[in-house]
């Protein structure tokens, strides 16, 4: 299976490299319950990133004051200095990777927090200029990526497809190639190894969804986080790169190449 992958392009979608049921009342409000219980855990955690910032902080300090003290007047440190230093690294380094993990749950929960305030908002009757004006906000907000530093981005980050073998989660944005277009479409559901049931997001049928059964083959997985050019340049598609951009106001796709990849996080293709 050839690799797929995918950008945002500069026209407020995304892009991709060509290859070859209403909600209930009830789902709504239990997505309005999962929406607030989030937004409190939020706030919650939020509360507690400047003590935990404090605490790095503080050992940060120690390693600059302990340091002066314990070079003392010579140029070098003996070894038992030494090993007082490197136990306050590891301290400091501890507090940093802890912060680091607390922070990255917050990201999380805002992430989940902006995925369902997506279907939230799609599941109402919208007309065909808001539905186009929410992908956009969507787009242009996909969040930047941030990991580790030693870290390698994974799959669904900027460029970086998804593995061939890894199943597609149900309410992810796709490109489906459907009657010999490539269209925006949202997962709902697998029914087979090779197989997804998908819904197109411009579907306005009155009478009910209207679903689309799409072979794995002619589904590409739209990116879950922007790449920073400035850490994760590899990321990006480079410049030739022919790519699937969506026409403006519509959900289809077109051809497109890259004529500049983005230079900063907020930076879009050209």
């Amino acid at each position: 299976m050839r690799s797929r992958h995918l950008a945002k392009s500069k026209r407020g979608g995304f892009a991709v490299e060509d290859r070859q049921n209403q909600p209930t009342v009830s789902s709504k409000n239990v997505q309005d319950q999962q929406t607030q219980h989030l937004l409190g855990r939020i706030f919650e955690r939020l509360d507690r990133v400047q003590p935990k910032h404090q605490k790095v902080t503080e050992s940060i300090r120690s390693i600059r004051s302990q340091g002066v003290r314990l070079m003392g007047s010579g140029p070098k440190m003996s070894q038992n200095s030494k090993t007082k230093m490197v136990v306050l690294y590891q301290a400091a380094q501890k507090q940093c990777e802890m912060e680091h993990s607390y922070l990255e749950q917050i990201l999380s929960d805002m992430q989940n927090v902006r995925r369902l305030h997506l279907k939230q908002r799609m599941s109402d009757k919208l007309s065909r200029g808001s539905l186009m004006v929410l992908l956009a906000q969507h787009a242009a907000g996909l969040p930047l990526y941030i990991g580790s530093i030693d870290g390698h981005p994974p799959p669904l980050v900027g460029a970086i497809p998804q593995d061939s073998d890894e199943h597609i989660t149900e309410g992810d944005f796709v490109a489906a190639f459907v009657e010999d277009i490539w269209i925006l479409a949202e997962v709902k559901k697998q029914i087979s190894t090779y197989k997804y049931e998908v819904k197109d997001v411009d579907d306005d049928d009155e009478e009910g969804e209207k679903l689309l059964t799409v072979p794995t083959g002619r589904l590409i997985p739209l990116p879950h986080f922007r790449a920073d050019p400035r850490r994760h340049a590899h990321a990006l598609f480079p410049v030739g790169a022919i790519v699937l951009a969506l026409y403006p106001q519509t959900t289809c796709f077109y051809k497109g190449i890259v004529e500049s990849p983005p230079t900063g996080p907020n930076d879009d293709y050209l």
